[in-house]
């Protein structure tokens, strides 16, 4: 069964309601799988069957008997049927037209004056692209029962079933992972026999062939072989898409030409089959990233083991195929903008976002809670990563989120020490003050790294022992005025107390600088003669906004 839609089902659609049948009833049931034009007397030599063809009635008034010299030929009762637009150039329809095609049961029919041809041509295509993913989602849906088998198993062997059920086409799919190959039938390997062709031909041809891009969007390529010792035997064709997902090919999947080449409703079918396979690798993808395969629970199982749960933990890891040894760089992202959003809640646009970056071909991603998680980088051997080699990676994922979730904002903690998961931890603890303290000394940012902290990453201070010991600064800070003498007393002792250089860099003459440290000296009671008091007071400064 080819996958077209039967003439009445097509009438009977809200579009079609002033299009009139004058004759051809018996016809109605025949299927439309395209349409075509009557611009000349000749026109319906060129038709391929199953068009639905519409005239203005032009060639008819110039060669009235043009349609019964198509119908001597054969070529007009291979149509579905002939649209005529009314009051165009026939007045009447002649009598003889209409016996004509109601001795061959081809419907004819009579199309509004103002009906637009592009119209109805949309309206067909539609029509017929409608039908067809109708039907092959019902056969997808009912082909194969198995429940022992797995969900991508399943779902393959449902999809190439339904293909060949559908177009009589045999179809396969050749996982490159898996180095597996899935069929829709016995015919396919059958086929594949009698050509003596491996499964890598069919995408890799061992012997001398042709090919033409049917589809360059999708790399859709029909390939045909050549038989140079026998140019007039058996030859034999196939057609050939790539499933692609994040620039790696993860499969090939082929449809075998076994008899005829595809039409055009055909090739339909096929997108509509590659679209379902390609969802089943996408479903497979997300959950490996979102971590329904167990990842997630995983790593955070990770984050909570002791060492009394070693054993476990690495058990665990088996169960997963992950590599305990394997070696990782740990990324902390984390949306704080608001904190009502949850970002758990955007999982599937925040998931798909991820697919769709650059950061999917080097690491996978784990919630850690509603509004943080990781990436473990996948750490190889010999590579060295600068901060702006992340930076730009990390910024193209934060955009992408951005436009699939409006209200989240992403901001980065990166960790470039190589760790493993029995360390993992440490990277995660590492990540989190990256994040804390990079807020507090590089505001401005949204992506900050161990290295940028400096000696500062030495510090270990509680988030509300820092609070307390900066509250004298804020409530300063909330008289502006105060805002340039706390800025200039930070440049100054970033300046090893240099008046001159001070007043040099802030653009301002040096005894402004004298005054101003000294309205500080007096509001903070400051002794600048205690080199400990100036460091910690130095320190502290660096966690203001100034």
């Amino acid at each position: 069964m080819k996958m077209g839609i039967a003439l009445y089902q097509l009438l009977a659609q809200e579009y079609f309601k002033d299009f009139h049948v004058i004759t051809g009833h018996k016809g109605l049931t025949k299927e439309v799988q395209g349409v075509a034009v009557m611009d000349a007397p000749d026109a319906l030599r060129w038709t391929k069957g199953k068009e639905l063809i519409m005239t203005s009635g032009y060639a008819l008034s110039k060669e009235p008997y043009c349609l019964e010299r198509s119908f001597q030929e054969g070529a007009a009762q291979l149509s579905t049927g002939l649209m005529i637009k009314r009051q165009r150039y026939l007045d009447t329809i002649p009598e003889h037209v209409i016996e004509l095609f109601d001795r061959y049961d081809v419907p004819l029919i009579s199309m509004p004056f103002e009906a637009a041809f592009m119209d109805v041509i949309n309206q067909v295509n539609v029509a017929v692209m409608n039908q067809a993913f109708r039907r092959f989602r019902i056969r997808n849906n009912s082909v194969l029962q198995l429940s022992n088998l797995s969900f991508k198993e399943r779902k393959i062997k449902k999809i190439l079933q339904a293909v060949e059920a559908e177009m009589k086409f045999p179809a396969f799919l050749y996982d490159i992972g898996e180095e597996r190959a899935y069929y829709s039938s016995a015919n396919f390997r059958r086929i594949s026999e009698s050509f003596h062709l491996r499964d890598e031909d069919y995408w890799n041809p061992s012997r001398e062939y042709s090919s033409h891009s049917l589809c360059e969007h999708m790399h859709m390529t029909r390939y045909r072989l050549i038989d140079p010792v026998n140019p007039e035997g058996p030859r034999i064709s196939w057609v050939l898409i790539p499933i692609i997902m994040n620039k790696v090919t993860q499969a090939y999947f082929v449809v075998m030409e076994s008899k005829d080449f595809l039409d055009y409703c055909d090739e339909y079918s096929i997108r509509i089959a590659f679209l379902e396979l390609q969802s089943v690798y996408e479903q497979i993808m997300v959950a490996q990233s979102i971590g329904n395969i167990g990842f997630e629970n995983f790593v955070l199982y990770a984050l909570n083991h002791d060492e009394k749960d070693q054993d476990r933990l690495i058990y665990q890891a088996s169960q997963h195929g992950i590599s305990m040894s394997k070696k990782y760089i740990c990324i902390m992202f984390a949306q704080t903008q608001d904190e009502t959003v949850s970002v758990r809640d955007e999982r599937k646009n925040f998931v798909r976002s991820f697919l769709d970056s650059a950061v999917s071909n080097f690491g996978r991603i784990a919630f850690l809670d509603e509004n943080r998680g990781i990436i473990l980088w996948d750490a190889q051997e010999g590579d060295k990563y600068d901060l702006e080699y992340f930076s730009r990676i990390l910024e193209e994922f934060r955009i992408k989120v951005k436009a699939k979730c409006k209200d989240v904002e992403l901001e980065f903690a990166v960790c470039r020490d190589e760790i493993n998961l029995l360390s993992l931890k440490d990277g995660v603890k590492k990540c989190q003050k990256v994040m804390a303290m990079g807020k507090k000394l590089f505001p401005q940012d949204h992506i900050w790294d161990y290295g940028m902290l400096g000696p500062y990453a030495w510090i270990d201070i509680q988030e509300d022992e820092l609070e307390a010991m900066l509250s004298e600064y804020r409530l300063l800070l909330q008289d502006e005025k105060n805002r340039e003498p706390l800025k200039t007393l930070k440049v100054y002792l970033e300046n090893n107390m240099n008046f001159s250089v001070t007043a040099e860099k802030m653009y301002v003459h040096i005894n402004t600088i004298r005054k101003r440290i000294d309205k500080m000296k007096e509001l903070l009671d400051l002794s600048l003669d205690d080199r400990i008091a100036r460091l910690k007071l130095e320190m502290l400064l660096q966690f203001l906004n100034l």
